[in-house]
């Protein structure tokens, strides 16, 4: 499947929602199911796509949510508070959906989330069903790659220091990979995305697991919810790239927000020090193991810091 395929499918479903939730009636069991495997079907498309995995999640997570609406509009035999809890647990799947548009897109998607408990109303839920998806679709037409070089898809607008970048993080990949520092669930999901200066980089198969680097402003922003793998990647970046490093460890670091900022990069050492990241959490444990049963003085970087030598 084609992005722009993707990108049409997705319109499509918006404007049908948008209608929706334009009636004010509530919509019939039939028109809610057609949207919520209208959605379901995008979603297996987008998996098996070039397109990043956050993405397809926010669709998935779009589609609980309208499944959970069709429930308290429709659901036999609820009572009347089994119906608000449908529809809270409506918002809790949009509230999903919004925090991978975020974190994919860079910008949030839902307007109804402001209006306190009356975003609970069947027409806002499905309202901002449909603003999540317009904001991904737009995000997915503004990325849109022109061409693919190994793991880097790369959009019109890129800059080519900034194809650069993500080619040497593609090539670091290649190398890491031969010497078995990856996992294959992480392996097979990894991506670069360029766009005008910048390089998205999906480092890791877990949800959010991605970095960004700003070749223009050499900076750095990477996500992940392991405060080990988060300290040490810092450390590197501040050792190999250069940089000047903050490590966030409070509340929804890793997910709302960086859980590593960085100024001050090189931006092509930083690319290595990002194909580093992948799988780290494995190494970092399998590393602690063999220091414990050797009885050996453990120094993570120093041992980080030897992988990447062979790329200076």
């Amino acid at each position: 499947m084609s992005w722009q395929s993707l990108i049409e499918r997705l319109l499509g479903i918006e404007a049908g929602l948008r209608e929706l939730a334009a009636r004010g009636s509530p919509p019939s069991r039939e028109e809610l199911e057609r949207w919520r495997d209208e959605l379901y079907s995008a979603w297996e498309e987008c998996t098996k796509s070039e397109v990043d995995w956050d993405a397809c999640s926010t669709i998935y997570h779009a589609r609980d949510a309208l499944l959970a609406v069709g429930e308290a509009l429709h659901g036999e035999g609820l009572s009347a508070q089994e119906r608000v809890r449908k529809l809270q647990e409506a918002d809790e799947k949009l509230d999903k959906a919004e925090r991978g548009v975020k974190l994919y897109a860079g910008r949030p998607c839902r307007w109804g989330k402001q209006l306190g408990e009356a975003r609970l109303r069947h027409t806002l839920l499905i309202n901002d069903v449909a603003a999540c998806v317009h904001v991904l679709a737009q995000h997915l037409l503004e990325i849109a790659p022109e061409r693919r070089e190994g793991r880097c898809f790369i959009s019109k607008s890129a800059e080519p220091e900034a194809v650069e970048v993500c080619k040497e993080w593609d090539r670091a990949v290649g190398f890491f990979n031969k010497k078995k520092l990856y996992i294959p669930p992480d392996y097979a999901v990894l991506r670069g995305y360029v766009t005008d200066g910048r390089v998205q980089l999906r480092v890791g198969s877990a949800f959010g697991h991605l970095a960004e680097i700003d070749v223009k402003r050499r900076s750095v922003k990477y996500y992940d919810t392991d405060l080990h793998v988060s300290i040490h990647t810092a450390r590197l970046l501040e050792e190999y790239a250069g940089g000047r490093c903050r490590v966030d460890d409070g509340k929804g670091a890793g997910v709302d927000r960086p859980s590593v900022e960085c100024e001050g990069v090189d931006p092509r050492r930083a690319a290595r020090v990002m194909a580093l990241t992948t799988s780290m959490d494995e190494r970092i444990f399998e590393m602690r193991r063999n220091a414990a049963e050797e009885g050996a003085e453990l120094c993570l970087e120093r041992e980080l810091l030897s992988i990447l030598a062979p790329q200076r």
